[in-house]
């Protein structure tokens, strides 16, 4: 009977990394539930895309009802903005370390390896294809005026993986949105600092009671 809290690893990464958090909120009275995505940790299958990702919080939400909070990690931060802007019944949101947005991610992928511009346009042409979903729907721009959930973002301004831009743009963007800077941890570390875990608790534990 306690609200959950549905916590979302990122890329190539598993519920595990998320056990911290998830110690951190059971005390507020929260019940944390850890899930592993597609292709990722002990689930099944060998490919997982990030429309998959969301898709899967709407899988995992269907089992579980309606969410009291979600807390994701770097491109689960993105899965989880889109999916609450698709009607993912959940009233808070807590993003650490989001990834920038994947046009973004692809450009930068065919610019370190050499390759012009339209392979980045073809990728980003065959995913929509794939998955049917723009990746324009990815963007600050489309998320903002869609996400009226309270949003707590946390970034290390050093982050080499995911740039502390992305959380930036994303906060100018959101209806309701507070970005907490950090420094020293880089981008998986964070995860398990204890300054980290009692600022999404506080976040989370707000209206937790109603």
């Amino acid at each position: 009977g306690r609200p959950v809290v549905l916590l979302v690893h990122g890329w190539a990464g598993s519920a595990g990394q998320m056990r911290r958090l998830g110690d951190a909120l059971a005390p507020q009275g929260l019940e944390p539930v850890l899930l592993d995505l597609p292709a990722h940790g002990r689930s099944g299958g060998w490919r997982s895309t990030l429309p998959q990702f969301a898709r899967a919080l709407f899988a995992a939400t269907a089992r579980l009802g309606p969410l009291h909070g979600v807390v994701a990690h770097s491109l689960g931060s993105l899965a989880t903005l889109h999916a609450a802007a698709r009607g993912l019944p959940v009233q808070r949101l807590a993003l650490i370390a989001p990834s920038s947005p994947p046009a973004q991610f692809m450009a930068w992928f065919a610019h370190g390896f050499g390759l012009p511009p339209r392979v980045a346009e073809r990728m980003q042409r065959h995913i929509e294809h794939r998955e049917g979903v723009p990746l324009a729907e990815y963007e600050p721009g489309w998320l903002g005026p869609r996400v009226a959930q309270p949003t707590l973002l946390l970034h290390d301004e050093a982050d080499r993986i995911a740039p502390f831009a992305a959380s930036r743009r994303l906060a100018q963007s959101l209806r309701t949105a507070r970005l907490e800077a950090h420094g020293g941890l880089g981008h998986r570390r964070i995860l398990g600092d204890e300054a980290v875990a009692a600022a999404v608790a506080a976040h989370l534990a707000a209206d937790a009671s109603a």
